[in-house]
């Protein structure tokens, strides 16, 4: 048999056993043997009497004593010995011999133990048949016949199951066989899951909603758990009662497909379910379940639904469902008598440790498809980036798409490793993020933070310091709710004092680039209907089904970003506490029905001219002695100047530091005046062939105005444009010898400035 016939036999739980032994091979000597593969099957096999169990526990201890022995000689590729092979072709003829199915872990571990480099290593002397034949009388059906083709004592009354036959009708029309699917895609094993794989066998036994729901975030694996279980029901590696069924998933493309008249796909549905009655080895699987159950009727009037409650309510049929917790509570827990018919099943995202175990035992199939070699410590990087920068994505399924796009990369290059780059490189496609920010320690990275924030904002180093802190907290992963914003801030402070500036310095030295810095200005949400132009329209407006609103546009298309909520206290209140609780949850749903992340975004607030006139004087501890009402960890609100400044209790509780900014110094403001004016010459040279001379006394100049005027930064755009930029316009400037650039002097005379050509022939208009 062919090397990929051989492995295309293993069903999951002996595919898993195979890839972990792979990596026990690729650390000592890179040649696949028997040994491996016995330690890694007992490893992964548990027996029901004490003794057997005993037996296998003393094997598996003798087997790692003789794989320690092995010398520890790492390799970067794998070759499966032809013993390795003979083991599992016999494999495959002992599963062959029962009933046709996939091989189990129970016919690997038997063809091991009947090798005879095997015994003699281990100087056992056991039945080997005897072990093997009570892990099959656990999970597998056994006939008479082929028990006693096995050496085994035949089990009574249990009968050889027949081969499945051939899908017909609506059952071929309308439904996908997911144990061939699992067959074909037997390359890419299911690992881990065995408290949820045991919660939906044990489900499906029973006499009593029998019916398993599976609950759980986009990405967790719920479809792949259901193949999974398929595989289980596929290689008999279940218990007697669901031997001989299979599930056959329900394909919403083809149940839906050319439905033109009303009550077409009701008479689909109908037939589809007498058939799977009369079938009676069925178990059907609705993926995405919610998006069936509104479909028929006239005007969807939900008679999918009620066509399933009647069949599950009377036992005719079991169903496997699966969708998200938020589209179960929209879609089904508000239809009692479909709710009860179902017993739900939680699939919660794997921890760190087991998402790096999956991604690891996995990794065979895309190193086999994409022909490249994958090292532990890029997947270790692989789960590190994917948790850190794809945090509104669920583990698995984002170190897989991680994966499979770098390799892909690496493949398309040429290379024949994955190398960090790859990693980094796709990351940063992804998430549209610098590669610097991809390659850089947080930690270092972070300790440069307030010097970067100084530079841009001058004369704030308090607000700095107190921006920095919160950031630094939530960046390295310290925070105590890491599902929220990394940092809510409100800048507080008079007009043109930094608080725009810090907002585009904090996006990017954050995330790369001041365009990550998205604005709202919230004199446009002073109704209570303007909610829905931040989530979207409701059911029955304009523009309902379109895509989001402009806060869920911007923090799903760019989830790694600041938001910018300017005059805050002129948003209506109940705007307010909409953005109070999505920024406390970390999360809000869209008028679509989607969950949009704010975990990797950082806020910023700030107020209107009205409310910083008002503000108050004490920050901290009020001249009365009363503390400020704070969030734990880093800072928040007093209730009085929540009320002075018009917020609502549930926007000023989720704001983690108030940060007051100072009004600033001569000093700063003569700086920070030098660096825009630099920034204004550098836009004219570009937009006209001259080379600008300024006046060094310049920056003083304007500083000394503002001052004068009681005027602030946020008006100097304004005296620039009066000043300089008219001026600049009027010029008639001699562009007389081809390829030289004309000067143009500002200057300060006689207490004003002057914009004029220097060459000879040029003047002002």
């Amino acid at each position: 048999m062919h090397k990929q016939d051989l492995l295309n036999s293993l069903g999951p739980g002996a595919r898993e056993a195979f890839d972990a032994a792979k990596q026990l091979a690729r650390s000592s000597g890179g040649t696949l043997s028997p040994l491996h593969l016995l330690v890694t099957v007992l490893e992964r096999t548990r027996a029901e009497s004490p003794a057997a169990q005993s037996e296998l526990a003393r094997l598996l201890e003798q087997a790692r004593g003789l794989l320690g022995k092995l010398p520890a000689a790492p390799s970067p590729s794998v070759i499966i010995s032809r013993e390795t092979q003979e083991v599992i072709a016999a494999a495959g003829r002992m599963a062959q011999s029962i009933r046709g199915q996939l091989v189990a872990p129970a016919h690997l571990l038997g063809a091991v133990l009947a090798t005879s480099s095997i015994r003699e290593a281990l100087g056992y002397e056991g039945d080997a048949t005897r072990v093997v034949a009570e892990l099959l009388a656990t999970y597998a059906p056994e006939s008479a016949t082929a028990a006693k083709a096995e050496g085994k004592a035949a089990t009574e009354g249990v009968t050889a199951p027949t081969p499945m036959r051939p899908l017909s009708g609506a059952l071929l029309e309308f439904c996908i066989d997911l144990s061939e699917a699992s067959r074909a895609a037997s390359s890419h094993p299911f690992v881990g899951r065995d408290r949820e794989i045991t919660a939906v066998l044990e489900t499906l036994c029973r006499k009593l909603k029998n019916n398993p729901l599976l609950i759980g975030r986009p990405g967790v694996g719920k479809t792949a758990l259901v193949s999974a279980v398929s595989g289980r029901l596929g290689e008999g590696s279940v218990p007697l009662r669901l031997r001989g069924k299979r599930i056959l998933e329900v394909s919403r493309l083809r149940l839906l497909a050319d439905a033109k008249f009303s009550g077409d796909i009701e008479e689909r549905l109908k037939s589809l379910l007498e058939e799977v009655r009369r079938a009676g080895d069925v178990i059907l699987f609705f993926d995405e379940i919610h998006t069936l159950l509104g479909a028929g009727g006239a005007g969807g009037t939900g008679d999918v639904a009620n066509l399933l409650k009647s069949s599950l309510s009377k036992g005719e049929i079991a169903v496997i469902g699966a969708t998200t917790l938020a589209e179960y509570y929209k879609y089904i827990a508000r239809d009692e008598a479909l709710a009860r018919r179902f017993s739900t099943i939680t699939i919660e995202e794997p921890s760190i440790d087991e998402a790096r175990r999956i991604v690891s035992l996995s990794r065979a199939a895309f190193e086999s498809y994409h022909g490249v070699r994958i090292e532990e410590e890029v997947i270790s990087l692989i789960i590190e980036k994917a948790d850190r920068f794809l945090s509104s994505r669920s583990f698995p399924d984002k170190a897989f798409d991680l994966m499979d796009k770098a390799a892909a990369k690496a493949a398309l290059a040429g290379r024949d490793r994955l190398a960090r780059e790859d990693v980094t490189e796709t990351l940063s496609e992804t998430t549209g993020l610098p590669l610097e920010i991809m390659d850089e320690d947080p930690a270092q990275r972070l300790e440069r933070l307030e010097d970067f924030l100084n530079a841009a904002v001058p004369g704030q180093a308090r607000a700095v310091r107190d921006v920095a802190r919160v950031v630094r907290i939530a960046k390295l992963g310290l925070e105590l709710r890491p599902e929220q914003p990394d940092g809510v801030f409100l800048f507080v402070g008079p007009e043109g004092v930094g608080k725009h500036e810090m907002a585009a310095a904090l996006a990017k030295f954050l995330y790369g680039s001041p365009q990550k810095m998205i604005e709202f200005d919230m004199t446009q949400f002073t109704e209570p209907h303007s909610i829905s132009r931040l989530v979207g329209a409701e059911p029955g407006y304009v523009g309902y089904g379109e895509r989001g609103g402009l806060l869920s546009k911007a923090a799903e298309d760019n989830p790694h970003s600041v938001l910018y909520f300017k005059n805050i206290d002129l948003a209506h209140p109940v705007v307010q506490q909409f953005l109070g609780e999505a920024f406390e949850q970390g999360r809000f749903t869209d008028a679509g029905g989607v969950r949009i992340s704010l975990s990797n975004t950082t806020v910023a607030m700030s107020l209107s001219r009205v409310s910083e006139n008002s503000k108050p004087i004490h920050i901290g501890f009020s001249a009365t002695g009363e503390v400020d009402l704070r969030r734990a960890g880093t800072g928040g609100l007093a209730r009085e100047r929540t009320s002075r400044w018009g917020l609502a209790e549930t926007l000023a509780a989720a704001i983690d530091e108030v940060i007051e900014f100072q009004v600033l110094d001569r000093d700063a403001t003569e700086r920070i005046i030098r660096e825009r004016l630099d920034s204004l010459v550098a836009r004219l040279e570009s937009s006209q062939p001259v080379a600008i001379t300024v006046d060094p006394n310049l920056p003083r100049f304007f500083t000394e105005q503002l001052a004068v005027e009681h005027k602030s930064l946020a008006q100097l755009e304004r005296i620039w444009q009066e000043t300089i930029v008219i001026p600049f316009t009027n010029l008639r400037i001699d562009r007389r010898i081809v390829g030289a650039r004309p000067n143009v002097s500002v200057r300060v005379e006689g207490g004003a400035v002057t914009v004029s050509a220097v060459d000879p022939g040029a003047g002002s208009a």
